[in-house]
């Protein structure tokens, strides 16, 4: 599966982009805390997630966004005795869409929504995948000058819910940093 995932990542980054279609393409990730619960309590959880960006050639300040979470209960990342014992996780794909706010240079906001398709392992007998639905704001600093290649940082939340089987649904708060080509 890593290997399947290494592949299509390199292929998408090697591919280049259509002039036509894309005018800008950047990559991203977070770390972050929060709750995922399914058919289960709130559990608190640690994870990260990477994306790529893509900004079409009409419009500078909405953004498609392709991207992978990973939420694991926090004692999993805690040294212990690990014998029997089952830590909650999801796992998210998501295709979301993004309009960016410049507020007063270099401060921006971003808001967002789109599609998630999550695997619900909150407990030990449950593997389900369920489509549902993103929604998300982050405050942030643009360091680069005028659009160039360069970076950006700001800190956010992410709500996510399925809509199906066991209505998985978490919530984030995440510190993010882009890389802009």
């Amino acid at each position: 599966m890593k290997i399947k995932i290494i592949i299509i990542g390199a292929a998408i980054l090697l591919s280049g982009k259509s002039n036509g279609q894309i005018s800008s393409v950047n990559l991203g990730g977070s770390l972050h805390t929060g709750a995922i619960q399914g058919n289960s309590a709130p559990v608190s959880t640690l994870g990260g997630s990477f994306f790529i960006d893509f900004f079409p050639w009409f419009e500078h300040d909405v953004s498609f966004r392709l991207g992978y979470t990973y939420s694991q209960k926090v004692e999993y990342f805690l040294p212990e005795d690990r014998a029997g014992r089952y830590y909650p996780l999801l796992k998210i794909f998501s295709l979301r869409g993004f309009i960016r706010q410049d507020i007063s240079f270099p401060v921006y906001l971003e808001v967002g929504a789109g599609l998630i398709y999550l695997n619900d392992r909150t407990l030990a007998d449950v593997n389900e995948w369920e489509a549902g639905a993103s929604f998300g704001a982050m405050a942030g600093i643009d360091f680069r000058k005028s659009g160039s290649k360069g970076i950006t940082a700001g800190i956010g939340l992410d709500y996510g819910v399925a809509f199906m089987k066991t209505s998985a649904n978490y919530y984030f708060i995440f510190l993010q940093c882009q890389y802009f080509f």
